[in-house]
């Protein structure tokens, strides 16, 4: 131990040096208390021994202004004195001594008194470092508070702040100064009754800690929140997960969709084939039907009309699910917001407001399916201003970075955002709305934006509401922009029929159209070989070639049950004739063929449900580029 001893008497101040350094201490000797502070200045003394008569400034004012500092209660003060008098004995005591030697000095005295020492100063010693690291340990601790992502606050056991971190100051909106020594509920008593005050309170009363998520009562923001407790009151570690929740939401919504989607598509598929009959026999029965029988040809057309709305509710089935490719090409889209909102605003009175720079990239999309995305969403506008008012349309070219987790991947996108002056989303709807169905209004189908998010996601893009207030709501949606050489199917009409094209093979699964389809073409003037699969279809058209009996066009059902499609069909019979027209023909399928049918070796496609018309202008279309145009085989 280093101890610094102040004595002016030589022979005292060696002799005691002596006896201390017996003890094996490191003894420092100073004759006045002008050395001693000098000493002090340059090293540390855990243990000092004062004379109490000094020259000059004496031991007991020197005891007084060691005290007096800020490390004064660090040290041992043994004050040495000739002075036995207890009125000045109590008086070293009371100016800070821990213990006092009276002269002349008694060696088992000392050895007492330096064991005394000793022992407090080791429990001094521990005491100190324990401090020392209390308080380095609430530094520490107060840093990690003050620089965690985390807000954080602390309430003692009657409802006061007694501490807040810089990032709850953030998240609450209000300063430290203003909350500290407050009372939660007085500070925030919108609180009072959600589930935060439900939550503190059972923190408070159990003495468990909580974890929980809530919704902030504005209903803007959502809260992760770790309460515990703390000292008898609360603390709690609180983040913002909107965006995540969000998303969450988002991806929620996505699988809904998609389950259901599946279901969607396989009925409009049967639907389509149904549909399909349907419509050719009633359009056989049209050809029949003498001109005379004006009411006949009437129920007829009115028969065709119902089948062509029900092709149109089979059409929203497959947008919605997982078939129904977009047939694609590249768009300037302030021209298609500016067509589509004057459509279906048209009559109301409701006027757009857009704003869209000039330099907006394009975009590649099905401008059919994106007209009714556009409309699905101003008709929502629409109703919810029954009064009137403005929408607002904006777009704007934006690029996403590639993070994980994100909705989008990372790329370059157009984002247009339609937004009402209504009265907003209630938040209890807000994760229902793309739901297939839901809606709120008696005369509402609930597809529209169901439909629409299916739609925008086919095209590799996002619809959300993007936000929601008491002074309106804004939907957005991002589609990717345009590729610098985007692929553009080019078509070439012809004027009619080549006089050649006599004999067509069919393939289908479905008896029923197979026979509509055979039927049709008769009535074209087509002779017909019509097959059930793409083996017998791919038998046929070999066994035929090598007659010299080739087949002028074939048409492929993408999708044939337990057998070998389209897409396989077309493979194969292109090994066997490069040249061969072939039609795609499909009531669903999710495939790319029908929008990309070029780039898989055929020369048209045919939707089900089809009509005559729509059969005689696919096969010529088909006949006339196969003359015009080289094929084109991915």
């Amino acid at each position: 131990m280093n101890i610094l001893l102040v004595e002016d008497q030589d022979d005292s101040r060696k002799t005691l040096s002596r006896l201390i350094g017996m003890r094996g201490h490191k003894v420092t000797q100073v004759a006045t208390a002008e050395e001693a502070e000098r000493a002090l200045a340059t090293d540390s003394f855990p243990f000092l021994i004062l004379d109490w008569m000094l020259p000059g400034k004496s031991g007991i004012d020197l005891c007084r202004e060691l005290r007096a500092r800020q490390d004064g209660d660090k040290m041992f003060i043994l004050l040495v004195t000739g002075k036995t008098d207890r009125a000045d004995l109590e008086m070293a005591l009371e100016v800070g001594a821990n213990d006092y030697l009276t002269k002349p000095i008694d060696l088992s005295l000392l050895n007492v008194r330096l064991a005394v020492a000793e022992r407090q100063i080791r429990d001094l010693t521990e005491r100190n470092q324990a401090r020392i690291a209390l308080q380095q340990s609430a530094r520490t601790l107060t840093d990690i508070l003050e620089n965690t992502t985390d807000g954080f606050f602390a309430l003692d056991y009657a409802w006061r702040f007694t501490y807040v971190n810089r990032e709850a100051e953030a998240l609450f909106g209000r300063s430290r100064k203003e909350l500290l020594g407050g009372e939660l509920w007085q500070a925030f008593p919108e609180l009072r009754g959600t589930a935060f005050e439900q939550n503190y309170r059972q923190v408070m009363a159990e003495q468990t800690p909580i974890e929980f998520e809530a919704c902030d009562p504005r209903g803007t923001k959502w809260f992760e929140v770790h309460a515990y407790p703390s000292g008898g009151g609360v603390s709690a570690f609180f983040r913002d997960v909107t965006e995540r929740k969000r998303a969450e939401d988002d991806r929620l919504t996505k699988g809904k969709i998609e389950s259901l989607g599946t279901l969607a598509g396989g009925i409009a598929h049967d639907l389509n084939n149904i549909l399909t009959v349907i419509s050719g026999n009633i359009g056989l029965a049209q050809l029949e039907a003498p001109v005379e029988e004006k009411s006949l040809l009437g129920c007829l057309a009115k028969a065709s009309q119902a089948a062509q709305e029900a092709a149109h509710m089979s059409s929203q089935l497959l947008t919605f699910s997982k078939g129904g490719s977009p047939v694609k090409k590249v768009v300037r889209m302030p021209e298609l917001l500016a067509k589509s909102a004057h459509f279906s605003l048209h009559g109301s009175n409701l006027r757009a407001e857009m704003v869209i720079p000039p330099d907006l990239w394009p975009t590649e999309v099905d401008p059919t399916q994106i007209e009714q995305v556009i409309n699905a969403l101003m008709i929502n506008a629409r109703e919810a201003m029954p009064s009137g008012g403005t929408v607002d349309i904006s777009a704007r070219n934006v690029e996403l970075d590639d993070k994980p987790g994100a909705l989008l991947p990372g790329g370059r996108y157009i984002k247009v955002a339609i937004a009402d002056h209504g009265g907003g989303v209630p938040v209890d709807m807000q994760t229902k709305i793309f739901d297939p169905y839901f809606t709120t209004k008696p005369v509402s189908s609930g597809l529209g934006l169901s439909i629409s998010f299916s739609i925008v996601k086919k095209h590799g893009g996002m619809l959300h509401l993007e936000q929601s207030s008491p002074a309106g709501a804004a939907f957005a949606f991002y589609l990717p922009a345009a590729r610098a050489e985007p692929a553009v199917v080019r078509t070439v009409a012809g004027s009619g029929l080549p006089s050649t094209l006599q004999r067509i093979l069919v393939m289908d699964d479905e008896e029923g159209i197979r026979e509509l389809t055979s039927q049709l073409l008769n009535t074209l003037g087509y002779e017909v070989t019509a097959v059930t699969d793409g083996v017998e279809a791919v038998n046929t058209y070999e066994r035929a070639m090598r007659r010299g009996e080739n087949f002028q066009a074939v048409i492929l059902d993408a999708t044939i049950r337990g057998g070998m499609g389209g897409l396989a069909t077309i493979s194969r019979l292109r090994n066997i004739d490069p040249s061969v027209v072939a039609i795609i023909c499909s009531g669903y399928s999710d495939e790319a063929a029908l929008a990309e049918f070029l780039q898989y070796g055929f020369r048209g496609a045919l939707p089900k449900p089809f009509t005559r018309r729509d059969l005689a202008d696919v096969l010529q279309r088909a006949v006339t580029s196969s003359k015009t145009e080289p094929a084109f085989v991915r």
